[in-house]
């Protein structure tokens, strides 16, 4: 059993807590090629199924290290056959984090049969998404952004829908006219699932290469990485603003900032040191962190006075308010972009909040930092949503801000290697119970008089 212990008991308290959290979504389920009820990772606890990009996200974050084998049954409880078939299920516009994930989840345990599996099961999903949503006319793939499922992570156009839904996948049926004529029909090109693809494409090179299997196409994914990354910085990078847009269309941009987005940017790579300098000045950052779009869109930009005669302002449910994936993604990328001051914040504010609260809700206020769920359209109006409970994505987060961010820790070929860090507010730190291979070990860190930061790896 992975745990974690430091000379800051606060963190102690919130690293508990996430393991809680994460344990307490561990339920037996059945679904797609799993062919009977084993434990799997739900989404959180007011949800009975894992969600593609959920089970994805909590893959990459912790589950493959805290449990490998729930990290398996969840990744196959979201596949599907078609027409013989086998390729990922769910929601379809980022439904390629799962490779990502599969490539993660083989480094951590080596299973080279898994490996194998999941190179077939990109190829397919891979070549279906680049028939589907795939626009040769400028080198980017058609969809929302990652996670953002509900409309109030949209332009004001994106709510145009006759019954007033709140989820984006019933806008093109709603709108003929001017929905996409291929695909599924949502003509919007997103900076975090555009990045997606990128990751996916290298993740399944990555995986072919170690499989000492398909090198011609691994040749053929790196190749279509490389011109993604490049239309990524060609058609999103915004010189102006000094960080990358949000989202276009064919009718307009929006060049809001997208915590994703720009993290995923960061960390996988496709933004230089300078793009990357330049995303960090000119990103907001609000009292609890990085919100997951800012700003809000105005539509959402309300206040109330509350029954003390307090007033407090309202955000959209998608955009504005903090959520800690989201944050966690952040984090780590100012970890590898050297801001140290930028991976505390985050840090912090996430274990402040989950012991004040005794969970990981899934969002919360970017000004207040109280549990809130935000504004979207629900039949024809305008309404406050609730945030969800233990949100295992939100609680994973925290685990990957200690895994990868604290520890630095990277898994090849059955081995490990680390990087330390310590927050300020930590001077040592010791994780144990981390698998490799056949084996576990602990890490140990502490930080000398200097300043600097030690990791020895025991066992």
């Amino acid at each position: 059993m992975v745990n974690f212990n430091c000379d800051n008991e606060m963190i102690n308290r919130a690293a508990r807590i996430a393991l809680g959290d994460i344990r307490s979504n561990y339920i037996p389920f059945q679904d797609g090629l799993l062919k009977e009820k084993k434990i799997c990772v739900m989404a959180g606890i007011d949800y009975d199924t894992p969600w593609t990009r959920d089970t994805a996200i909590n893959t990459v974050n912790a589950v493959a290290i805290l449990n490998a084998e729930v990290a398996k049954n969840t990744m196959l409880s979201v596949l599907e056959e078609v027409d013989g078939l086998i390729r990922v299920g769910g929601q379809y516009w980022d439904k390629v984090l799962w490779i990502i994930a599969a490539d993660r989840y083989c480094d951590i345990t080596c299973d080279a049969d898994f490996r194998i599996f999941a190179l077939e099961v990109a190829d397919h999903t891979l070549s279906q998404m680049e028939k589907e949503e795939f626009d040769a006319e400028d080198g980017l793939f058609r969809g929302p952004a990652v996670y953002g499922d509900g409309i109030a992570a949209y332009p004001d156009r994106y709510t145009n829908t006759e019954k007033s839904f709140s989820g984006i996948l019933e806008w093109p049926a709603e709108n003929p006219d001017t929905r996409a004529k291929t695909g599924y029909g949502i003509p919007m090109k997103a900076l975090s699932t555009n990045l997606a693809y990128y990751e996916a494409y290298l993740a399944s090179a990555a995986m072919a290469e170690k499989a000492k299997s398909e090198q011609e196409k691994a040749q053929i994914w790196k190749e279509k990485a490389s011109a993604l990354k490049d239309r990524i910085n060609e058609h999103f990078w915004n010189e102006e603003t000094g960080r990358y847009d949000y989202l276009f269309d064919q009718v307009g941009r929006c060049d809001y900032a997208e915590a994703i987005g720009l993290s995923f940017a960061i960390l996988f790579g496709v933004a230089d040191d300078k793009k990357t300098r330049q995303i960090i000045e000119n990103t907001y950052i609000s009292p609890e962190g990085i919100p997951v779009v800012w700003p809000a869109f105005s539509r959402y930009q309300k206040e109330e006075t509350l029954p003390d005669g307090s007033r407090r302002k309202h955000y959209g449910r998608h955009s504005g308010t903090i959520w800690p994936h989201a944050q966690g993604f952040w984090a780590l990328a100012m970890r590898k972009a050297g801001n140290g001051k930028g991976f505390d914040t985050e840090f912090m504010t996430m274990a402040e909040r989950a012991v004040r609260d005794m969970q990981f809700a899934e969002i919360y206020h970017p000004d207040t930092g109280e549990i809130y769920g935000g504004l979207q359209e629900l039949w024809n109006e305008i309404r406050l949503w609730d945030s969800c409970s233990k949100q295992t994505w939100s609680a994973t987060a925290f685990w990957a801000m200690i895994f990868y961010g604290i520890a630095g820790i990277h898994y090849s070929e059955g081995e490990i290697t680390v990087d330390p860090y310590l927050p300020e507010g930590i001077n040592e730190a010791t994780i144990t119970g981390l698998p490799v291979g056949d084996c576990t070990v602990s890490i140990q860190i502490t930080r000398d008089e200097s300043g600097a930061c030690k990791a020895q790896v025991i066992g």
